[in-house]
């Protein structure tokens, strides 16, 4: 047992910006949250040095990071990199997101985790298939050879093995059926809505029978219009969990700042993130802080963001003025409700997991926490 003091602490639902507390942890746990007056003097302190503690960052769609892309080449080594670079960004869960491809590479991919089970990485949270059941219309940067409707025999060769890893899918409702949604349900994947061209009202019915939660909003469906409102102002009107990349290049701040005052608590943040990745040709583009995948055509499609989840919570506190406490629950809390864990991870209170992230006032992580052991310490 020991305590973290001399910080300040974010991410509480009871008391959601405090100071002159501190976070008793036990084991893998926080067993409490008081003033540090009431620790008790028997339990070992650890100066944070005045940090920033808050909750582990959980980022929903990893293309790649650190020069590994495990949804494009299905190489272990290339997710034990990914998972390497984000605990020293302070992102305690992601899901390894593998863009629409055949369904040889996500057996690969499953092969290449089962033959690991035992040595999985502590932040990996599963895979997170953006797509291939999508639209080609609204595709993005998915290759339109790869897109395609779902087959129950695909369904059931990924899905009927235990585990299958596969814990978020980003669907289409145009390209996959009730039946279809229900089988994914009962193998306990979450389900997204995107890359769709679907109009308001199927959206709508959609967010009301699956329960589903978005993709990514405004990128990968049609523009509002006033005649015909599509699928954004569907996404206002139910306010499922919905994930927005906020680098300012894949979505404008004035769009984030009005999906905000509209959304409040339904938002998340994830950062759609990207590596240079040569074998699916993607490249960063320096001038714009992105990255581009060149299509055979010679076209370069924006594919994925340069951010990572420390500087999507800068950017929402810097930029567009929020609290840091509600730009915190915006990187933790609400992925894990999204994906169904927030009684687990995403908040600092008693009873939930020690997974943390301190960063100081430059805004550099210093310390992270997986299950109550320090992952990363920067030297």
């Amino acid at each position: 047992m020991f305590a973290l003091v001399n910080a300040k602490f974010y991410g509480q639902v009871a008391d959601q910006e405090s100071a002159d507390l501190g976070v008793v942890i036990k084991d893998d746990r926080i067993v409490d949250v008081c003033h540090e007056s009431k620790i008790s003097s028997s339990i070992p302190r650890v100066d944070m040095q005045g940090c920033k503690v808050m909750p582990g960052f959980i980022d929903l769609l990893t293309n790649g990071a650190g020069g590994g892309a495990f949804g494009v080449s299905a190489d272990y080594d290339d997710l034990q990199l990914m998972a390497n670079t984000m605990l020293a960004e302070g992102t305690t869960g992601f899901l390894a997101a593998a863009p629409s491809n055949t369904q040889e590479l996500y057996l690969k991919m499953q092969n290449q985790l089962a033959e690991h089970q035992d040595n999985l990485p502590a932040n990996f949270l599963g895979l997170h298939l953006e797509g291939p059941y999508l639209s080609k219309e609204f595709r993005g940067a998915h290759r339109e050879e790869c897109v395609r409707q779902c087959a129950d025999s695909e369904l059931h060769e990924l899905l009927d093995k235990d585990p299958h890893f596969i814990t978020l899918m980003t669907v289409a409702p145009e390209c996959i059926n009730a039946q279809q949604i229900a089988y994914l349900k009962e193998k306990g994947v979450k389900i997204s809505f995107g890359h769709s061209a679907v109009d308001y009202d199927t959206a709508l019915q959609f967010f009301e029978n699956t329960g589903s939660c978005v993709t990514h909003l405004y990128n990968g469906m049609p523009s509002m219009h006033h005649r015909n409102p599509g699928q954004v102002p569907a996404i206002f009107q139910a306010k499922p969990l919905t994930g927005v990349i906020v680098d300012g290049e894949h979505v404008a701040y004035p769009m984030v700042q009005m999906a905000h005052q509209l959304m409040g608590d339904e938002l998340y943040l994830f950062t759609d993130r990207f590596t240079e990745c040569p074998a699916m040709g993607v490249s960063h583009d320096g001038e714009h802080d992105y990255f581009v995948r060149t299509t055979p055509a010679g076209k370069q499609v924006m594919c994925g963001s340069a951010l990572t989840m420390l500087k999507a919570v800068r950017n929402c506190v810097e930029l567009l003025g929020m609290p840091m406490y509600e730009a915190v629950s915006l990187s933790s809390y609400n992925p894990a409700r999204a994906l169904g864990i927030d009684k687990e991870v995403g908040i600092l209170e008693p009873g939930y997991l020690a997974n943390l992230v301190a960063i100081n006032d430059d805004w550099q992580v210093q310390r992270t926490m997986i299950a109550g052991n320090w992952v990363y310490e920067r030297s």
